[in-house]
């Protein structure tokens, strides 16, 4: 997919070719010394380490098999690419490279798996080479050198540099004192940010400070916003491993058995499992596992911070092509994550095909976007034009395959932009609609029969979420928390395009993109889970809003010209109308304090309910053992969904006529709120046996109570009188028994 970053200099007038230093037909004018040739020749050097260190671990292993495995999966292939063209912008071809690998690995793996065809080790190999070839080819042509030499950076950045590095060494070191000093044993109701070491606090404060101190024209220094960026999505997303012996989340488990499924057969195909039947990323993590020599339950850990290091990448690009100022995507992809507190960045396919759309949109506005008149002649190709849609529709299959919804949050969004005449061809949407409904139409029986196609008009009830009320004080303070950030979120956007409503071209697409996907309320509530899926597709899009209208030059009755990423209105300036002007400090200090709250409030959004979250080591033991002893063909129901089960291979060998989940007594058998005891026994007992499964079993473990209370479900003692009542019956034998989780078998 090269079309991303070999767009003519003259398409974007606050690009020129004279100020790239190279020509209109991509020739250097300074002897392959011009940023644009720097750039293709790290790239080049980058995907050369990358490819041989792959092929060294392919044949010898070791511990850095698995960091390796990731690098070459999110960049190899794509810097190969890329090393071939001409790249004008850095975040642009970085982001392309990365597109370019995480689209060719997973369409790789799922072709495998769809052909019964599994040698990963195979197709990397020779990939590999590929990548190597490739890249010695590209330094061949451009010469060996990185560049003419180190930049002198004048004594003032200097100073500058050494602040921030003081402030990285700060922040960093607090975050490991509070590494160091917290125990997730004692977690309460109130999640993380109750149980943490206050360490943690200082740090967050000091890494959102020094971001905002780096956008000021004071504060100013190059390289150090990505370093930022970095450490805050370490805060967010990376604590909470390093505190946990097991990945969190129960469903986490159930793709940890697809992946092992594959892994251990190759192929995919069950037509009454859903996830068999949208199999990328399950695919894409085996294939990386194989690689790595890693279970897939040390990659699941880790993946929340690639998925969002990844993300914050392809949205910074995506920034940069809707504004030239620098200062709009670093604090854009800096604002994303401090207020996305949705959680579908675990192992999960929704984190790939969140990726993927970023993909697909990222390609649309950069190389399909109808181009504004006011910016001059576009000289796109007819053939470069060609070759993007034909990448941006191999993405797309792929996102199809990936995830039953996002597809189709996309295809709105792309439909959008072509109703208002932003889009061409205006066929775009018909083919990616074609491609949408292609995938479906074997599958519909599946995706109808487990969610629905359409729920009924009811934005009310579609965006009321999937939690019945508050069962405890610490889900209320987390619930009331992440709407308050929603809503901030969403109200500081709608205000942003209020006032840029003169700059209408500026602000038309991305409040398009922020809008469209409120539109999957007015008819599917997606299992209660609707409204978050809003908030995730729209927040990038609201963020870039709010980023734009902070820095947009306020109007003075001239306008000035603006060199490339030069900075329109320094950051700690208001250059309003005369008369009126704030403190220069203000709006630094404003903007610093939302977002470290902003920070603190996803966290609490994201981990208030870890009391819950968390998987301790005997439970994943006992889980394994129960699906190695149980008997092929038996129906496992849990008290609540709070377990981690179908974690292995074995999976569909049970609960065989249950698509997604495992049957519960909350929800499924209806029982919530019921104190329960014998005399609930028999509808229980009734409830079970109609799966049909050879044999039964029912789980009840100490993190199905500590859910129950978290969300209100049952009285309290509830699961303990009916473990006693269990024990009493003669229809019931104990199983299996272990720390914190007990298995009883239906016998009579």
């Amino acid at each position: 997919m090269p079309d991303p970053v070999d767009r003519p200099a003259a398409d974007r007038p606050h690009r020129a070719a004279a100020s790239t230093g190279e020509t209109s037909t991509g020739e250097t004018s300074t002897g392959e010394t011009s940023p644009g040739a720097m750039t293709r020749r790290l790239m080049a050097w980058t995907g050369l380490g990358i490819a041989l260190a792959t092929l060294l671990t392919l044949a010898t292993g070791g511990p850095l098999a698995a960091p390796v495995a990731v690098a070459f999966a999110g960049f190899g292939p794509g810097l190969a690419v890329l090393a071939q063209l001409r790249v004008r912008q850095p975040v642009l071809g970085w982001a392309a490279a990365l597109l370019v690998s995480v689209t060719g690995y997973a369409a790789t793996a799922t072709v495998q798996v769809w052909l019964g065809w599994w040698q990963p080790r195979a197709v990397v190999l020779v990939a590999a080479v590929l990548v190597v070839l490739s890249c010695v080819l590209a330094l061949r042509r451009s010469g060996w050198r990185a560049g003419p030499g180190p930049h002198r950076v004048p004594a003032t950045g200097r100073g500058r540099l050494v602040g921030h590095a003081v402030i990285l060494a700060a922040a960093t070191l607090l975050w490991l004192v509070a590494l160091a000093r917290s125990d997730l044993d004692g977690v309460t109701g109130y999640g993380l940010l109750a149980s943490i070491h206050p360490a943690f606090f200082a740090a967050v404060a000091l890494c959102t400070v020094g971001f905002v101190l780096g956008l000021t024209r004071a504060g100013r220094a190059p390289g150090v916003q990505p370093v930022y960026l970095v450490l805050l999505v370490l805060l967010v997303h990376g604590t909470v491993p390093l505190l946990l012996d097991e990945p969190q989340y129960a469903w986490t488990y159930k793709h940890l058995g697809v992946v092992e499924l594959i892994q251990a057969t190759g192929s995919v195909g069950a037509s009454t499992d859903i996830y068999q039947q949208w199999p990328t990323l399950f695919a894409s993590v085996a294939q990386l596992a194989d690689l790595s020599g890693q279970p897939a339950v040390v990659l699941a850990d880790w993946s929340a911070v690639f998925f969002n290091l990844a993300g914050v990448l392809l949205l910074a690009a995506i920034a940069r092509t809707l504004s030239p100022d620098r200062r709009v995507a670093a604090l854009t992809a800096f604002g994303f994550v401090a207020v996305n507190w949705v959680e579908e960045d675990y192992l999960a396919p929704q984190a790939l095909a969140f990726l993927l759309s970023l993909g697909v949109l990222l390609v649309l506005l950069h190389r399909l976007r109808r181009p504004d008149p006011a910016e001059g002649v576009d000289r796109s190709t007819r053939r470069g034009r060609a070759l993007s849609l034909a990448a941006l529709l191999v993405i797309f299959a792929v996102l199809t395959a990936t995830h039953q919804l996002s597809p189709y949050l996309v295809l709105a969004q792309v439909g959008a932009l072509t109703l208002l005449r932003q889009i061409r061809p205006w066929w775009t949407v018909v083919a990616m609609g074609v491609i949408l409904l292609g995938y479906l139409l074997p599958r519909y029986h599946l995706v109808a029969g487990s969610f629905g196609l359409f729920e009924g008009i009811n934005i009310f009830a579609n965006a009321s979420g999937n939690a019945d009320g508050w069962g405890s004080t610490g889900q209320a303070v987390s619930a009331i928390v992440v709407r308050c950030l929603a809503l901030s979120v969403w109200g500081l956007a709608a205000l942003a395009v209020l006032w840029s409503r003169r700059r209408h071209s500026t602000v038309l697409v991305p409040a398009v993109l922020a809008g469209t996907p409120f539109l999957l309320l007015a008819g599917q509530s997606y299992g209660g889970e609707a409204i978050y899926r809003v908030f995730l597709f729209s927040a990038p899009w609201c963020v870039l809003l709010i980023a734009m209208a902070f820095f947009a030059p306020r109007p003075t009755g001239a306008v000035e010209a603006e060199a490339p990423g030069d900075d329109p209105a320094p950051a700690g300036r208001d250059t309003g109308t005369a008369g009126r002007r704030s403190p220069s400090w203000l709006r630094p200090v404003l903007l610093g304090l939302a977002l470290t709250v902003a920070v603190f409030g996803t966290v609490q959004g994201r981990h208030g309910q870890l009391v819950v979250d968390r998987q301790d080591a005997a439970g994943v033991a006992a889980a394994r053992q129960l699906y190695a002893e149980a008997a092929p063909g038996a129906t496992i129901a849990l008290a609540t969904s709070n377990f981690p089960s179908r974690l292995t291979a074995d999976y569909p060998d049970f609960n065989r006529s249950v698509p997604v989940g495992e049957p519960d007594l909350v929800k499924g058998a209806q029982l919530r709120g019921v104190a329960l005891g014998p005399a609930q026994l028999p509808a229980i007992e009734s409830y079970l046996r109609g799966f049909g499964g050879t044999a039964t079993y029912l789980v009840i473990s100490d993190g199905m109570r500590r859910q129950a209370a978290y969300f209100g479900y049952l009285p309290d003692g509830a699961l303990d009188r009916l473990e006693a009542a269990l024990r009493a019956s003669s229809r019931w034998v104990l199983f299996q028994h272990g720390a914190g989780v007990n298995v009883y078998q239906l016998t009579g």
